[in-house]
């Protein structure tokens, strides 16, 4: 029976690099020993990164102006990423093939997408092909519908709200068992609800391959029990007959007994010993696990009251931020209006003095337009007289042209003129 498996962890801020390390294949050396190096040439994207993890975390940050009260820096960091480790056992793989698991991990990728919100809240996705067992890392921002300060609807970086409700991890694998299993139609069964299964253990994995070797010592000792079976036929004394195919059946049953007998009382004792082992590790992980289960149970507690604190926190430094910004601008403005009061002061005394100049240039305006006024009625008065003048000096022109007295007037009256005017 094959299982429908999805993990979920969640990342804080510095754990984001040693994420990336792991799963793009960059670290030198790995303790798992099913990480074939070989074969890591295999493995590959379904989303690719846009640079380094980090950098593809405030790219979408930015892209899609996620809000949210993160912190960054110190011990009590955000959290920032979470990733998903989808599989299932080896025998499923076998049995699907290389195309057919292909698309297993492209359905899966298509459930996560849906899951999170978008792909574009995706950072990355790698099939790992290099182990034991192919699975998938699915690396996403946690983001929720919100609302911004303006009451304008937006989405948040919150993980605590991304995985509200402590039944959310089972939604998770109901979810996803209905995803893979009914609607694409693979042939896998949920998980045990509530199981606290894990991979075997190293001690585990040592007695399962000597419990093989135990079972195929003892199936050797039953061929070679099974001897008295074989019948013999009646001969001389110290002479047995037998068929040829008894004859290397007894042979290979021998040869088997000598190379198992000294090992098989090793091996059970090994066995033994192993089998106290995993006990003792099994009264271990219970503990541990019912200590986890606590521990869960009172950080689930205590992240809730963290986030609620924060985010008040955070409201509160945003509130105190702007009203020192305000107090700034408001000294700023406040300077700007003494200015303003200063250059308006001047300004009604140079308009005082320009007021009272303004009067002493009108009563010289109007000492002025009476002077003009007089001057023009005397400059009408000698134009009048002029004009008089020119009368009586064209009539005597007149007079001159009439009587042809031109000559006479030249020598006795115009020359004398002309000189006086001359002089």
């Amino acid at each position: 029976m094959s299982f429908a498996i999805i993990r979920n962890q969640n990342h804080k801020v510095g754990a984001v690099g040693l994420v990336e390390r792991h799963n793009e294949r960059r670290n030198k050396n790995y303790s798992n020993p099913d990480i074939k190096h070989e074969r890591s040439c295999e493995n590959y994207h379904i989303k690719s990164p846009q640079g380094s993890y980090w950098e593809t975390f405030n790219k979408i940050r930015d892209r899609h102006q996620l809000k949210g009260n993160l912190r960054l820096k110190g011990e009590k960091q955000s959290t920032v990423l979470c990733e998903f480790i989808i599989t299932s056992d080896k025998s499923f793989f076998d049995r699907l093939g290389a195309e057919r698991t292909k698309r297993f991990f492209e359905d899966a990728y298509q459930f996560v997408t849906a899951k999170v919100g978008g792909e574009q809240f995706v950072v990355a996705a790698v099939v790992h092909m290099d182990e034991a067992t192919p699975h998938m890392h699915i690396t996403f921002i946690p983001t929720v519908l919100g609302k911004d300060r303006k009451g304008q609807p937006c989405r948040r970086i919150n993980c605590s709200e991304f995985w509200k409700g402590r039944d959310s991890y089972a939604r998770l694998q109901d979810e996803w068992y209905d995803w893979i299993a009914h609607t694409c139609n693979y042939d896998l069964e949920r998980g045990i609800k509530g199981s606290a299964a894990e991979h075997l253990s190293v001690a585990e994995y040592k007695l399962k391959k000597t419990q093989e070797q135990l079972d195929q010592t003892e199936r050797q000792s039953q061929e070679i029990e099974n001897i008295e079976s074989i019948s013999a036929k009646n001969l001389p004394l110290n002479t047995v007959a037998l068929k040829r195919t008894d004859y290397d059946k007894l042979k290979a049953s021998a040869e088997a007994y000598i190379t198992t007998r000294d090992t098989a009382d090793k091996t059970a004792a090994e066995n033994a010993e192993l089998h106290k082992q995993v006990d003792k590790l099994h009264e271990e992980k219970e503990a541990l696990r019912h200590e986890r289960d606590v521990l869960t149970d009172q950080l689930y507690n205590v992240n809730q009251s963290f986030e609620r604190f924060y985010d008040e926190v955070g409201d509160n430094q945003v509130l105190y931020e702007r009203n020192k910004q305000l107090t700034r601008e408001n000294e700023t403005i406040g300077n700007q209006v003494h200015e303003l009061t200063d250059e308006i002061k001047a300004l009604k005394e140079q308009y005082s003095k320009m007021s009272e100049n303004n009067e002493n240039l009108t009563k010289t305006v109007e000492e002025k337009t009476a002077e003009v006024v007089r001057l023009t009625g005397e400059l009408t008065a000698l134009q009048k007289i002029h004009k008089e003048l020119q009368d009586k000096w064209d009539k005597v022109m007149k007079f001159i042209q009439e009587h042809r007295l031109k000559e006479q007037w030249e020598k006795y009256i115009a020359a004398p003129i002309r000189k006086k005017l001359s002089i």
